[in-house]
């Protein structure tokens, strides 16, 4: 790593904080889920609601967003605290 003129911290070109693409799902029970990456593909099932789909840093970020889409998923943001 090295500093750039502009006081940024240089890491080689490889973003240290890459975002994934998070779906935050209803499932037929009531639950809340959170999932990202091949598992979200195919998601939501026949019996499943799409809460919040977006892009966050982690399952943390992606929950805080899904939040304030949905009351629902604060309790599961609590959970994961």
């Amino acid at each position: 790593m090295k500093q750039t003129a502009d006081n940024d911290i240089d890491t080689g070109g490889s973003d240290p904080n890459p975002l994934a693409t998070w779906k935050i799902i209803e499932t037929v029970s009531g639950n809340i889920e959170a999932i990202s990456g091949p598992d979200a593909q195919h998601r939501p099932g026949a019996h499943e609601q799409l809460v919040w789909q977006g892009t966050a840093a982690d399952k943390a970020e992606a929950l805080q967003s899904a939040e304030k889409a949905d009351p629902r998923v604060d309790l599961e943001w609590m959970r994961n605290r």
